[in-house]
């Protein structure tokens, strides 16, 4: 279609529109014909009709005709979406007069009400497009928009109150109530229509305006819940609809999980009494915005209790799944409220409605699975506990699994913890013939199968130590089993044998069924699925760490066969997981030591010598090591010694490789040394300080790496055992700092750090000691003591000594080490500001008073020759919120770190914007700058651009070459952007991020790769697609100009690997942003991508991308 035939198509379905005798059926279909031609016209084309139409609506001469243009106004914006936001401010002032004058003559009873509620609702549906698709262009006028929806929710100008309604309301015989003292002046009101609108426009704003949620919350929280009264039915359920997006946008929600991993936050009060073994979820986490939605809670709650008394079956259908909303995104703040509606649930349990039982299961699980008080249950179980056994025997398959959801989560609220056993446990009883009769039928659906596993698994694990439960447990034990071998239930069964393993009481009856479920689970890891091997994994160590002593030989000895392969480098956490498990064999069952030695010890030895070995799967193999020195008489510790020991493997590595390795190797010697008796780690640390002290000058490689090892194995050793008495300990460390070899300088340092920590006594005064005496004239000497000083204060503020912290320990010590490293602050070299950042880091969660006023005398210090004393002292505050410290000790450093945002020196500017980036990701510190934001975003504009001037030329003689100063500034600039805008999604998120997008896509390559991550993080936020979705058509000319010089470099076989990754990275980033463009008629990018598709190689790129597969 031609540009002219568009102009001449427009024309003649505005010029239908005017005459008046033409039927409303035919008007309705050309305002549709407008709407679908308005998402192709070009934005030339849009305007001219925008302006028509506008044009219409103020010469008008009547209702109708006002009606018919704003309705088309109203379908043009919802088909062309932000491209209508270039008109808002001649749209949105004439719409509000519009209302305005509409529902001011409605209440002075002038005028055609039917017309002009229909008019009204044709500029409050524009208006939510309006609010969804131009959030930028709608801020000048969102007040007024806030005043006129909080009038028209409650908009009924035909109804009135007698006097005596509230009365009605608040009576106790609700459910008589049938509108007495209410008066409908007019059978055929329409007014409903308005305020169903207002509504719309209403939950738009909570969906697209995250950054207002706190006026939002305050202005129409309270209003809302008064709009419980209404009288239209389908309205009142868009009021409880949109009350229940006001609860979602005000929580981030988290895995809906029972119970957590043990490295999630626990409720500190539930934590360490919980009856299972892991700590409990969180409810999801509530937004700061969301003060003023909770406090009207309990006033919500109470309305909704009489709206589930209600005649109408839709009405108390809407209350119910509005409380379901609730106890999903705020259950803390509605337990104390359920009593007050444990009627009306009790009853909605009883409805012969299966979606009223479904939501009222649902509600209960989610506040049983976050409960605080265990005592509201409790109260509850006699009348909750006989409707959960008639749910079980639903006729609906949904609310039969609900139900046993929901008793798997009831059951811990009768016994929180080991010791509280609720006398009411008992009704829980019949339970366990329900599950037994679930788990041996074969005909019922797969999501009941699931449930009634895991229900089983939680009811054990709370229930299985006491005497009248034991012969219902045996009874459902046998079918527990056939289900774990059952290639469809395996995966649900093996995590409710998790669940009961985990739990604090001891169950008998698990005993008799471990042969078969330990050698299930065996067999089960030669299974080609790593997450399945990983689950049977995980369940082995639970189980052997629980029920080990009582485990045939013949079954573990079968684990430790197949297990013991997957002890290699190449996955590490399975290897984790192989090494619990023989952990756990050593530990509960000693007779089996001789098999897991002479099995697991070779296969744990030679993923010691990998330079891959790292986190977990190092600390368990650590834990390993010192059990099996336990057993002396299966594993001597001089063959362990000489195994750890042997570095000649190594002579072929890289340099960094030849490093990791020693480290690993001195933690394994310093394991089993200080797991062996007094006379063995004597003589250990001797043969340890006679290797290091028959070093040469010049060692060979061999003898240096000997050298090395033996420093750091007596470094790693001394950290659990005192070694300051051993003569001559301090002195070898202290010689070896001057050795011509840096890798044995750097490996004494460490040891004398790492042995400081066990000796903190003593060897503290000797390192402090030592770093005053050394002078400036030994800098390498200080730079390394300062490094045995940064390796005590770092282990320090993390570890235990005795019954006192190691912090304890240090505090003392602390007005002796802040001269040393206020003096080292303003060194020349890096890597000793680097030292001083991170120990003044470090020491700030020691003394944070002595430690605050040394980092304010350094920020203070304004002159330009002193930019290294800001930079370090700034740097402090990243490794700080690194260590997760508590607020309040770097929120008084709050200013002078913005404040070195802006800081003249490029290098103080660099080590800002990386504190930022590790206080805005810290668990701990993140919202302190919450209320900094616009500042540090423009920082980063400032930051993130290319500037001239930090750009030099270098002569290399045959050629000259630029370098480019700025670029890991910039690069920060960006990482940071995309940290705020995981941190503070509301406020980062807006079309200004797509400028620096843009501006990033012309840079480096590196800054590209982040620009694409930042970019798909954009997208992945729901309210952010609204503000963004105007700039995706800016993102195609350099888009297109990236991809084509890569598809180039390709073309000419050069950098192809480079080339190849690069375009991944963009047919990533494009798959994120296409469907946007796509719901959104983007016919700028959807041409882009047409075109950029015809490249084959692209093409097969973009194809890989979408099916989640790399080339």
């Amino acid at each position: 279609m031609q540009w002219s035939d568009q102009d001449n198509m427009a024309t003649s379905l505005l010029n239908l529109l005017k005459p008046k005798q033409h039927k409303t059926s035919l008007r309705k279909k050309v305002i549709a014909c407008i709407g679908a031609l308005s998402a192709v016209l070009a934005d030339r084309q849009l305007d001219t009709l925008m302006r028509t139409l506008l044009a219409d609506v103020r010469q008008a001469g009547s209702k109708s005709e006002k009606q018919k243009y704003i309705q088309c106004i109203s379908t043009v914006s919802r088909n062309v979406g932000f491209r209508i936001g270039q008109h808002l401010k001649e749209i949105a002032p004439l719409f509000f007069q519009i209302v305005n004058q509409a529902t001011q003559e409605d209440v002075s009873m002038e005028g055609d009400n039917e017309k002009d509620h229909e008019v009204v609702e044709n500029c409050l549906n524009a208006f939510e497009c309006f609010v969804l698709r131009c959030s930028k262009e709608i801020m000048p006028h969102l007040d007024e928009l806030c005043g006129i929806v909080l009038n028209l929710v409650a908009y009924d100008p035909n109804f009135y109150d007698s006097g005596d309604g509230q009365d009605a309301m608040m009576d106790d015989g609700f459910e008589e109530f049938d509108e007495d003292g209410l008066v409908d002046s007019d059978d055929d009101d329409n007014s409903w229509k308005v305020r169903r609108a207002a509504l719309k426009v209403l939950e738009a704003m909570v969906k697209g305006l995250p950054d207002r949620l706190d006026e939002i919350y305050s202005k129409f929280s309270q209003p809302l819940i008064a709009r419980f009264n209404e009288r239209e039915e389908s309205v009142k359920l868009d009021v409880f609809t949109t009350f229940g997006e006001m609860a979602q946008a005000a929580v981030t929600k988290t895995q809906p999980s029972l119970f957590a991993a043990t490295s999630m936050e626990s409720t500190p009060s539930v934590s360490s009494s919980f009856i299972l073994e892991v700590e409990r979820v969180q409810p999801p986490k509530e937004r700061p915005t969301s003060q003023h939605l909770i406090a009207v809670i309990p006033a919500c709650i109470s309305q909704l209790n009489k709206q589930m008394r209600s005649k109408a079956a839709k009405t108390r259908q809407g209350a119910l799944t509005l409380l379901r909303t609730l106890s999903e995104c705020i259950p803390q703040h509605v337990e104390p409220n359920l009593p007050q509606v444990k009627d009306e649930l009790l009853r909605a349990m009883k409805e012969s409605n299966s979606s009223m039982r479904l939501d009222s299961l649902v509600f209960i699980r989610h506040l049983a699975e976050y409960f605080l008080t265990a005592a509201t249950f409790q109260q509850l179980a006699p009348e909750l506990c006989p409707l959960f056994l008639t749910c079980c025997s639903d006729t609906y398959y949904k609310s039969i699994a609900q139900a046993l959801r929901a008793i798997g989560a009831f059951v811990y609220t009768l016994r929180p913890s080991p010791d509280a056993v609720s006398s009411e446990l008992k009704v829980m009883l019949p339970v366990y013939e329900v599950l037994k009769g679930k788990l041996l039928a074969t005909d019922i659906d797969q999501e009941v199968k699931e449930s009634a596993l895991e229900c089983l698994g939680h009811l054990v694990a709370c229930t299985g130590d006491l005497p009248d439960f034991q012969p219902a447990i045996q009874d459902c034990l046998p079918s527990f089993v056939e289900r774990i071998k059952n290639e469809v239930t395996r995966t649900t069964a093996i995590k409710a044998l998790r669940t009961m393993c985990i739990s604090k009481v001891q169950i008998a009856a698990v005993g008799s069924i471990l042969p078969a479920v330990g050698g299930t689970l065996s067999q089960y890891l030669s299974q080609n699925s790593r997450s399945f091997r990983q689950q049977c994994l995980d369940a082995l160590v639970h189980l052997i760490k629980k029920y080990g002593g009582g485990m045939p030989s013949e079954t573990i000895m079968q684990i430790l066969g197949d297990m013991v392969p997957f002890i290699t480098d190449t996955d590490l956490y399975i290897t984790d997981l192989c090494v619990q498990i023989a952990v756990q064999v050593l530990a509960t069952s000693p007779r089996m030591a001789p098999q897991v030695i002479e099995r697991c010890v070779p296969a744990v030895l030679t993923v010691c010598r990998s330079p891959l070995l790292q986190g977990s799967a190092l600390d368990s193999i650590l834990n390993f090591l010192s059990r099996v020195a336990h057993h002396r008489e299966h594993c001597p510790f001089e063959k362990l010694r000489q195994e750890l020991s042997n570095t000649s493997f190594i002579a072929t590595a890289q340099a960094q490789a030849q490093r990791h390795v020693i480290g690993t190797l001195a933690k394994g010697l310093a394991a089993v040394t200080t797991s062996s008796a007094p006379d063995v780690q004597k003589a250990a640390v001797q043969h340890f300080l006679e290797s290091v002290k028959k070093t040469s000058g010049n060692p060979a490689p061999e003898v240096m790496h000997q050298c090395e090892l033996s420093l750091l194995a007596l470094g790693e050793t001394g950290k659990y055992v005192d070694l300051s008495g051993v003569p001559g300990f301090c002195d070898v460390l202290l010689h070896q700092l001057e050795s011509q070899q840096d890798e044995i300088r750097l490996a004494a340092a460490l040891a004398l750090g790492y042995a400081t920590v066990g000796a903190m006594g003593t060897l503290l005064k000797v390192v402090i000691d030592n770093v005053q005496q050394a002078g400036a004239e030994a800098q390498k000497k200080q730079y390394l003591l300062l490094t045995s000083l940064r390796e005590v204060i770092a282990i320090g503020v993390a570890e235990r000594h005795g019954s006192r912290t190691l912090a304890e320990h240090l505090k003392p010590h602390v007005p002796r080490v802040l001269p040393i490293l206020q003096q080292y602050a303003d060194s020349q070299e890096e890597s000793m500001r680097n030292v001083v950042s991170e120990s003044l880091g470090h020491l700030l969660t020691v003394d944070q008073d002595a430690v605050m006023q040394a980092l304010t005398v350094l920020l203070s210090n304004r002159d330009r020759e002193s930019w290294r004393t800001r930079a370090a002292a700034v740097a402090a505050v990243r490794f700080a919120a690194a260590k997760q410290c508590q607020a309040s000790a770097v929120l008084p450093l709050k200013e002078a770190l913005l404040t070195c945002l802006g800081d003249e020196e490029l290098q103080v500017r660099k080590a800002a914007l990386h504190s930022v980036n590790v206080v805005c990701v810290s668990p701990t510190c993140s919202e302190i700058l919450r209320d900094s934001t616009d500042l540090i975003l423009e920082r980063i504009k400032e930051d993130s651009k290319q500037k001239p001037e930090l750009i030099r030329e270098v002569d290399l003689g045959p050629f000259k070459h630029k370098v480019d100063d700025g670029l890991p500034l910039r690069k920060f600039a960006y990482t940071v952007c995309c940290s705020l805008l995981a941190a503070y999604p509301e406020q980062i998120a807006s079309p200004a991020l797509i400028d620096l997008v843009l501006q990033g896509m012309a840079d480096n390559e590196d800054i590209q790769v982040i620009c694409c991550q930042l970019l798909q993080d954009l997208c992945s936020w729901n309210f952010a697609l609204f503000r963004i979705v105007g700039r995706v058509g800016d993102l195609v000319e350099p888009f297109d100009r990236c991809i084509v010089r890569w598809i180039k470099q390709v073309q000419a076989k050069q950098q192809v690997g480079r080339a190849m990754d690069m375009l991944r990275l963009y047919a990533r980033t494009l798959k994120v942003v296409e469907p946007i463009a796509e719901a959104n008629q983007h016919k700028v990018f959807v041409d882009f991508m047409g075109r950029i598709m015809k490249d084959q190689a692209f093409a097969q790129v973009y194809e890989q991308a979408t099916a989640g597969k790399e080339l």
